[in-house]
């Protein structure tokens, strides 16, 4: 442009040259109001950082911030913003306004108004206004490259430019915010505050695979369909790796005011290492030409430290396999006994945190003890399902064992995939001390709830019992079950141990349960062999899931091999005390009455008669197998010579359908029938006999229902 030419033309050239930095084009209203700079110091975020400024008379600025650069492999996109602060009476016209764009070296860079600032010609009295801008820029060219020329168009100036501003970035100036603080950013013209809330880093052999959750919110007036948002690690060494979310994915609507928490993942190489990484998020944008395309920086972030945790229990860790980006969660780590040996048991969830259906992973796992000492282990899988659907998830079984004498401080639990030819992939590590492997306990009156698919179920103990026997104990304990599922299941197998209060374990036996309907509940019974009048205050269940392995013994059967996802129950106390009659006996889910009870005695013969009447009422909807349940009825009396000696006793089944060998539903009568006349003639006195009834379990182990002296000769209710 020549002096010689018309102040005109000058003029009008200048606004064609002006008009042409402003790209065609359309974009969506941003609903964004004007922030006068007050407000924006208000803001909870990070403020904008200020790169230079340049006066405009006496109650007017231009300011230069938020400078940021997104290198590429063939260029780099920079963007920058100025704000134009207007104190005076009259409008500013920014068309009389420019910025001319060069690298140190005297390289020239065109620059663009971005398309939702094209239109912002004027600036009102006693207000401000942002401009942003983008240019393309030389792959090598850095922030602290760049000079920043404020023009102004006069008239009375040398080519009618007036240079306002020369600006360049300070060394120490860094976009990206600071580890654990807020920034507050743009995209596509509507403001919003982010913030990383958390770093969790996990790896495998090859890669990093780190976890940030992270956190926008809408600052502007109006909802706002987010553009499909790009979201990447930049390396201390400047590589770029992407990460993926579905929150904030493409047309996610955003309300003002309204924040979105999602997470992002990846996976980096380990080379590349994982200090100085760098959140960078961008957006597309489709340039001043037609197919001219590009991505522009929105946003950096410096990402916090990786959470460090001596326990990864109840942390989510992604990893990506061969068949997809899952999400693994370890929910416990338990030692349990067994026998002579000790079981290291661990529950894990492995879920599909994307929108498409995955097929389950090939996985297999092992322990490490200190850190030396490796401990094979077994995975099962709990959940009845075929594939995990986006947003669910399978839990899996994982069981190794040691010897019970053992000690270790610290234990690692390695995840791989299985790969073709035997070859495995190592895809997370797990880390877990001794001090946090307890196991979660249940009360005496609480429920223990299991959710895993196909087997939802819930547990409860109802009582205790200990049944004596010549040389050792029963302790039994009744649980009622509850099927959860919404259809007819089996439910699943479980192991049981019952631990004593000096902690001494005893391998237990469990009763068998069917099918059951929803809804369903049947009692199942606990039990242990003891020690003949073994202390049993402040014994406790221990109740996990069974792991089963084929039987060798050529059969079709499966033997236990331990058990998982353990759980103890504290057990209630225990009714030791005979009832002083004979009304409402409990046999749960049974209860019996016996009334009328009177004798007879035919001495010519020897024969003595014990006659009752009965009521047996199922006191509960439960199912129960009373097959080894039994009740006895016996009576006893004190001989001339002997002492107190069994005359006659009679074994009940319960609930069965022969009359002379089980105790029917309902109200019936029963005798029993002794014949012996040299007992019956050596009985003392005949003045009143014992009746003692028993619940008999298992193998003539019994446990005292009831006991009272009765007369002879006379019916007693």
């Amino acid at each position: 442009m020549k002096v010689q030419r018309s102040i005109a033309v000058c003029f009008v050239l200048l606004l064609l040259l002006h008009a042409s930095v402003m790209p065609e084009g359309t974009y969506a209203e941003s609903g964004e109001a004007p922030l006068p700079a007050e407000r924006a110091a208000d803001s909870p975020s990070i403020r904008s950082t200020v790169l230079g400024k340049a006066v405009l008379g006496d109650a007017g600025s231009i300011e230069l911030k938020d400078a940021m650069l997104l290198p590429g492999d063939d260029d780099g996109m920079l963007t920058f913003t100025l704000t134009v602060s207007n104190g005076g009476p009259n409008e500013l016209d920014f068309l009389n306004y420019w910025v001319r764009l060069q690298s140190d070296s005297g390289d020239s860079f065109t620059t663009h108004l971005l398309p939702q600032d094209q239109n912002k010609n004027t600036i009102p009295a006693y207000t401000s206004r942002e401009f942003r801008f983008y240019a393309k820029v030389d792959r090598a060219i850095g922030l602290h490259n760049l000079v920043f020329t404020l023009i102004q168009l006069d008239f009375s100036a040398a080519g009618y430019e007036r240079t306002l501003a020369r600006i360049t970035v300070p060394d120490q100036y860094n976009p990206a915010a600071p580890a654990g603080e807020a920034l507050r950013f743009s995209i596509g013209g509507v403001p919003f505050v982010g913030a990383i809330v958390r770093n969790a880093v996990s790896r495998n052999n090859d890669y990093y695979l780190p976890s940030l959750d992270f956190e926008m919110t809408s600052a502007g007036t109006n909802s706002v369909k987010l553009p499909d948002l790009s979201f990447a690690i930049r390396t201390k060494k400047g590589q770029t790796y992407p990460l993926q979310s579905t929150v904030f994915a493409k047309n996610a609507d955003i309300q003002p005011m309204d924040k979105k928490e999602g997470r992002l993942t990846g996976a980096i190489p380990r080379e590349a290492g994982m200090d100085g990484w760098e959140l960078v998020i961008s957006q597309p944008f489709a340039g001043s030409g037609s197919g001219d395309s590009m991505t522009l920086p929105a946003a950096f972030f410096e990402v916090p430290a990786a959470v460090a945790k001596d326990v990864s229990i109840g942390n989510d860790y992604d990893f990506k396999s061969k068949t997809g980006t899952y999400t693994a969660r370890l929910t416990s780590l338990q030692r349990l006994p067994w026998d002579d040996q000790d079981i290291l048991a661990a529950t894990m969830t492995i879920a599909n945190p994307g929108s498409e259906p995955l097929p389950l992973p090939d996985l297999q796992a092992y322990f490490k003890l200190e850190d030396a000492v490796t401990i094979e282990a077994q995975l099962m899988r709990s959940d009845r399902i075929v594939s995990l659907m986006p947003g669910k998830q399978v839990t899996f079984q994982i069981a190794g064992k040691i010897p019970y004498t053992g000690e270790f401080q610290s234990v690692q639990l390695f995840l791989q995939e299985k790969e073709a030819d035997n070859h495995v992939n190592d895809l997370l590590t797990f880390h877990h001390n001794r001090e946090l492997m307890s196991m979660t306990v249940i009360p005496a009156a609480g429920t223990r709830t299991l959710n895993d698919t196909g087997f939802s179920a819930a547990y409860t103990i109802r009582a205790v019992h200990t049944f004596q026997g010549y040389t050792g104990d029963l302790f039994a304990i009744q649980m009622e079950v509850e099927n959860l599922e919404k259809r007819s299941a089996e439910l699943r197998k479980q192991v049981a141990q019952i631990r004593a209060a000096d902690g001494t374990v005893f391998p237990a036996r469990m009763t068998d349960v069917g099918k059951l309907n929803p809804r369903g509940q049947a009692l199942q019974t606990v039990w242990t062999t003891l020690p003949r009048d073994y202390d049993t205050d402040g014994m406790q269940l221990i109740i996990g899931d069974e792991v089963s392995v084929s039987s060798s013994s050529g059969s079709n059967g499966t033997r236990p091999e331990g058990y998982v996802n353990a759980a103890v129950f504290q057990l209630p106390a225990e009714s030791k005390e005979p009832k002083a009659g004979f009304a409402d006996l409990d046999l749960y889910p049974y209860s019996i009455t016996l009334s009328h009870i009177g004798t007879q005695i035919d001495f010519t013969t020897g024969k003595a008669q014990l006659s009752f009447d009965y009521e047996l009422k199922k006191t509960a909807p439960v199912e129960a197998d009373m097959k080894d349940h039994k009740l006895i009825v016996e009576l006893q009396d004190e001989l001339a010579m002997s002492g107190k000696e069994l005359l006659m006793s009679q074994t009940y089944d319960v609930g069965g359908t022969d009359a002379a060998a089980s105790l029917q539903l309902g109200a019936h009568d029963a005798t029993i029938t002794y014949t012996n006349k040299d007992k019956i003639y050596s009985i003392k006195d005949m003045k009143t006999y014992r009746l003692n009834v028993y619940h008999q379990f298992q193998n003539g182990q019994k446990k005292l229902l009831a006991t009272e002296e009765l007369d002879w000769f006379v019916y007693a209710d």
